[in-house]
């Protein structure tokens, strides 16, 4: 991990940059995903070189190992507001153990933000940003009834699998040899269902959690046998969806 030192925490975005911003692409009140090749992605970057001040706290990570980021390479990313706005931030990672958006300033300092106001999330392929890489939704976190979170969006439609990863902090027992305790990080996952704003907690992603979050369908089976899908990874569910969705 390259680990980031004395990170700024700045204050809530200045919204009012983007109030004369309007989405092209509308979004189903059904479903997460917005296709982003949809979307006018000649948008106003958000400067991040002026960002509004916070309260001058920072944020250490040399004595962890491991990361905080679900990527620690650099990335473009669309943000969308709750007012209805976009912006393009060019360098963006998203911090699984504080919830923050953080990206490069214009001098190059790594700036983190609160993702107050911000309800969607997505990665782009730097080498072509009309295709996306991952989505991100900020929904009510289903797992501890407190609070809101990003959840991953894996599939577009109707039934929707979505994840909540967070990372958290870990530190063993004090190590003579090293002379002190070894803190790190760790995942914990957590996958549900989203349907029509409702979101299905499911015990795991296995034929049982998925086929008993969907309304049942006689297709169903035969499509399962006919392509030898078992529901038994994240990548079977996936392609399962889609084609249920097509139903």
């Amino acid at each position: 991990m390259r680990h980031t030192n004395s990170i700024l925490k700045s204050g809530i975005f200045a919204l009012c940059i983007f109030l004369s911003l309007q989405t092209k692409a509308q979004m189903s009140p059904g479903q997460l995903i917005t296709d982003v090749r949809e979307l006018d992605l000649n948008t106003i970057a958000y400067d991040p070189a002026h960002p509004k001040e916070g309260k001058g706290n920072t944020l250490t990570y040399a004595d962890i190992e491991g990361t905080p980021f679900w990527n620690e390479q650099w990335a473009p990313a669309i943000l969308y507001f709750v007012n209805g706005s976009k912006a393009k931030i060019n360098q963006a990672k998203l911090n699984l153990y504080t919830d923050e958006i953080h990206y490069l300033s214009s001098d190059g300092s790594e700036l983190a933000v609160d993702n107050e106001g911000v309800t969607r999330l997505v990665f782009l392929n730097k080498n072509n940003l009309t295709q996306p890489i991952a989505s991100f939704a900020k929904l009510n976190n289903h797992v501890s009834g407190k609070g809101t979170a990003f959840y991953r969006v894996l599939n577009a439609g109707n039934y929707q699998l979505i994840l909540l990863q967070k990372q958290l902090i870990k530190t063993s027992p004090y190590d003579p040899i090293q002379a002190k305790r070894i803190s790190s990080f760790y995942s914990i996952k957590d996958y549900a269902m989203y349907n029509n704003g409702k979101v299905t907690s499911l015990k795991d992603v296995d034929r049982t959690s998925i086929l008993s979050s969907i309304p049942f369908n006689a297709n169903v089976e035969a499509w399962l046998k006919e392509n030898k899908n078992k529901l038994k990874t994240e990548k079977e569910a996936i392609s399962f969806l889609n084609y249920f969705n097509t139903l």
